[in-house]
């Protein structure tokens, strides 16, 4: 086999320093994910050298590490450590055969990232960094730069270094304990979680360790959730740390392309998994100061996704760009979604400043043929966790075991674990010769992909200082440039020359634009570029206004407020002026003449909830229709005024949702007219042909199924009106107009009276009869049998009795056996009903029932029998990450236990047991 030179550095749990080759390598390719054609795969690492393999990063001689061991998912105190593991290639067979521990002892480790000979480590609470100082491939400099930054769950990810020379870093809403004086976490993140320490409180500085002396921070899996994440950057020593984004429940990867634009994913609450682009200044929901919206493209308060919401876990996020790439395949982002067990490719298409995937149903890479459940997956041996591009210019992907998380054996760890290479059919995966000593191999390395061979050289170049500057100048204007080499010479040279500035390109003035502000050096161009063509230029320059902190740029801010018209840069554009802009200067703004600086003034306004109630009750008559709804909103829709311009309350009519659940079929009216079922609540209509609504139901009656019946059959004097089939026992309810002198003659025997009353247009008031019927057919006679009065028809209102238990208590032993006699029908109506086991009031199965709970539409294809009955009989032994319950005490006394469904700085909203939201 053709030697590659590669030598594999790889994070594991449990397993000893140096160990033989044991490998056992399972090379069945019926284990492996399905490719589409033109593509091959291979398998490098498995079990038992590598378990539960978590994050995968390269060093400067193209060697792997990845983050594995038993942290995940609920540590206690004394569970081992996670690791980072060297595996090696001995034979240069392709697969490695032997494991050497570089660094122990970490908390779940969540991201790496290389620089120079330091290896950055998210490790929650901690953030360390680790080094070699003696060349023997084990690490004994320990540096934990920060803690108390949250536990295991929505904890930090996402380590990146970009061009600027900072260190990006993802965070989730997972807040710290705030114990002083030891359990501090830096001023940014207490900032994202809404946490407070007592004013002169001195930020936490970094502590060292050897190798023997390290010992990570614990912090108790349950402990959880601050306001919101966010995306922060900071000094390679961890200085200047800084939130660049938030809004953010739990954003688990995200990589930056050639021109140093961010994608991420962010893992939801209950609506689908959130594609993202973050930058400076903007804030994408949860947690919003007043106004929530996930997904947030038609929702100005807030920065708007980037992509379709997606119902799964994204995990791994990197940039493709690779010579030789097919053109389908290259300059993209793959994206792992590890709950569907499958790699999304997103191709970019920028609708001005607003970067949006070519298409709405991400086109898949690879995949297991069916997801997962969380406690366990089947099938293929693919659950991919991180994705990265090699040195050799192949996709590697960790993939992580069978379980959710550590699953021990004989009182060792025994979960799978395997680490993935593919590449295009066409494409020789190699690692090139380099030359690390002369300008023109540094400069070589700087446009790679590979993040350790870029930060390297750009740093090695400007040591060099002033006199590499002319070879990067002329590299920069030869036409072969590729973007991302010109995006990191554009910044290399600014870091070397502050003054330096570039518009050869769209992405060169952008690129210029966001170096100035690295240099905190206001320049009149920045100003220009407000009036530039193209919006993503107009965009870099009010986020660095906006940073420089230029008030005296307002006026321009304003003037480009007036007449913008991209979605993105009119956001950016009124947080600019919300930071720059004095608060009562800001309120005059209200008075503007023109409706977008306004509206502009008033979203600024609301975010740093400076208005009184009074004050946003005169905008609610604003003839701008976005702001007199802003205001609105703001005012929870409670106040009513004579107002100006569109109306804001909706116009029109909303058709109500079809029952989840029929406990009748067969319906068969003799007129021929329409009758069919609907669910009985306020403003649903009562007949199929009139649009008479229900005004009143009594609250036993709410939510019931009910037949529409037609008005026009109202007049039948004699003989069958409708019959059906009763599915199940019930109570059955005869909903007739209260005008009648007395229950049609076919139904008095029947039919007992109640003292319930449902109310309606018309007519204005039913009495409410009930009778206790068999399953089977089920007919109703003529409404005016026996009437004199004039009168509308009548309706019917079912309660099933679907449950019947025998008073035995249920095993998955028991039940197991009565599967293959089981009546679907029957299941679907136990699942959706109110009067089953009512699963949809948290669930939802295509789209139908509540999403407070995980969706269940492919649960078959991600989870056997006997798993799913564990989970009936056993509810809380494995919960969906996002979906575990939140006690919540209030200040009054009363407490509340749920699933968070969204949060912002005014109130929170819960889903409690049976659906019921607060």
């Amino acid at each position: 086999m053709k030697k590659t030179g590669l030598t594999i550095l790889l994070l594991a749990g449990v397993i000893s320093q140096v160990m033989p080759d044991t490998t056992n390598l399972d090379t069945d390719k019926a284990r492996f994910p399905t490719l589409p054609d033109g593509f091959k795969i291979s398998l490098f690492a498995s079990e038992p050298l590598i378990r539960n393999p978590t994050c995968i990063a390269f060093d400067r001689r193209g060697r792997a590490f990845v983050a594995q061991g038993p942290q995940f998912r609920k540590p206690k105190k004394d569970t081992p450590g996670d690791s980072i593991k060297i595996l090696i290639d001995h034979d240069d067979d392709g697969v490695a055969d032997e494991v050497k521990t570089f660094a122990r002892g970490f908390n779940s480790i969540h991201g790496l990232a290389w620089k120079d000979n330091d290896l950055y480590v998210a490790n929650a609470p901690d953030f360390t960094v680790v080094r070699d100082t003696d060349g023997d491939d084990v690490a004994d400099e320990y540096i934990r730069i920060y803690t108390d930054l949250g536990n295991v769950e929505h904890s930090l990810h996402g380590l990146n270094w970009g061009p600027d020379g900072k260190l990006y870093m993802s965070k989730g809403n997972s807040k710290g304990l705030t114990i002083l004086p030891d359990r501090l976490a830096p001023a940014a993140f207490r900032e994202l979680w809404g946490v407070e320490v007592p004013p002169g409180t001195p930020e936490p500085l970094p502590a060292a360790f050897t190798s023997g002396t390290y010992e990570k921070n614990y912090q108790n899996p349950r402990d959880d959730w601050g306001v919101t994440g966010g995306i922060l950057r900071c000094n390679d020593d961890g200085s200047n740390l800084e939130i660049v984004s938030q809004g953010f429940r739990n954003p688990w990867d995200m990589a930056f392309d050639d021109h140093f634009d961010w994608l991420g994913t962010d893992n939801d609450q209950t609506m689908g998994d959130k594609i993202f682009t973050p930058f400076f200044g903007s804030h994408f929901g949860w947690g919003h100061p007043w106004s929530y919206d996930w997904k947030g493209d038609y929702h100005l308060p807030t920065a708007p996704s980037s992509g379709p919401l997606f119902e799964g876990s994204g995990a791994g996020v990197i940039h493709c760009a690779i010579p030789g790439y097919p053109d389908k395949y290259n300059h993209v982002f793959f994206i792992n979604d590890w709950l569907n067990r499958e790699i999304f490719i997103y191709r970019s298409r920028w609708d001005g400043a607003w970067r949006k995937p070519d298409r709405l149903e991400l086109e898949v890479l690879a995949h297991a043929g069916g997801g997962r459940s969380m406690p366990l997956s089947k099938g293929r041996s693919f659950d991919p966790v991180d994705i990265e591009m090699g040195p050799d210019g192949a996709i590697w992907i960790t993939s992580w075991g069978r379980q959710y998380g550590a699953h021990y054996a004989d009182g060792k760890l025994a979960n799978e674990g395997r680490v993935y290479r593919i590449w295009p059919r066409n494409y020789s995966p190699s690692i090139p010769s380099r030359d690390t000593r002369t300008v023109e191999g540094l400069i070589a390395d700087l446009g790679s992909h590979l993040p350790a061979w870029r930060t390297n050289a750009q740093e090695k170049l400007i040591q060099r200082g002033k006199g590499v500057e002319p070879f990067l100048r002329t590299a920069l204007q030869n036409p072969e440039l590729s973007d991302a080499l010109e995006t990191w010479l554009v910044w290399t040279i600014g870091r070397i020359n502050p003054g330096a500035w570039f518009e050869g390109s769209t992405n060169q003035k952008i690129q210029s634009i966001r170096v100035a502000t690295f240099n905190r050096r206001m320049c009149p161009a920045i100003r220009k570029a407000l009036a530039d063509k193209e919006p993503r230029v107009r965009l870099a320059a009010v986020i660095a206004l906006r940073e420089l902190g230029a008030s005296d740029s307002a006026e321009a801010l304003l003037d480009l407020a007036s007449r913008e018209l991209d979605r993105i840069v009119y956001y950016a554009t009124w947080g600019a002026l919300m930071d720059l802009l004095p608060q009562n200067q800001r309120k005059k703004l209200l008075n503007d003449r023109r409706a977008p600086i306004r509206l502009a003034a008033l979203l600024g306004l609301l975010e740093k909830d400076a208005l009184s109630i009074k004050e946003i009750e005169i905008h609610t008559m604003d003839k701008d229709s976005a702001i007199a709804d802003l205001s609105t909103r703001r005012l929870g829709g409670k106040h009513q005024f004579e107002h100006r311009g569109r109306p804001l309350a909706a116009t029109g009519q909303v058709k109500p949702p079809d029952p989840l659940a029929i406990p009748f079929s067969n319906i068969r009216p003799s007129s021929g007219r329409a009758y069919r079922a609907a669910t009985l609540r306020r403003g649903v209509a009562c007949y199929t042909d009139r649009s008479y609504l229900l005004t009143r139901i009594p609250a036993e009656l709410e939510g019931l199924t009910f037949l529409q019946t037609a008005c026009e059959d109202a007049n039948s004097e004699s003989g069958v009106t409708v019959s059906l089939n009763l599915k199940y026992p019930s109570t059955v309810y005869l909903i007739d107009d209260a005008r009648a002198e007395s229950l049609p003659g076919w139904a008095q025997s029947k039919w007992k009276p109640t003292s319930l009353v449902i109310e309606g247009d018309n007519p204005k008031r039913m009495n409410v009869y009930r009778a206790e019927l068999p399953p089977g057919l089920f007919t109703l006679g003529a409404s005016r049998d026996g009437i004199k009065a004039r009168k509308g028809n009548y309706i019917v209102a079912i309660k099933p009795d679907i449950l019947s238990p025998d008073g035995t208590v249920a095993t998955i032993e028991s039940i197991l056996p009565l599967l293959d006699g089981a009546n679907p029908e029957r299941g679907q109506d136990l699942f959706f009903s109110t009067h089953g086991a009512n699963c949809a009031s948290c669930h939802q199965v295509n789209g139908r029932g509540n999403n407070h709970a995980p969706d269940l539409s492919d649960i078959g294809s991600r989870a056997g029998a006997r798993l799913l009955l564990e989970s009936i009989l056993n509810p809380n032994a494995s919960i969906v990450e996002g979906f575990a319950a939140q006690l919540i005490s209030t200040h009054g006394g009363e407490s509340y236990t749920g699933v968070v469904l969204e949060q912002t700085g005014r109130y929170i909203t819960i889903a409690m047991l049976g659906g019921k939201t607060s």
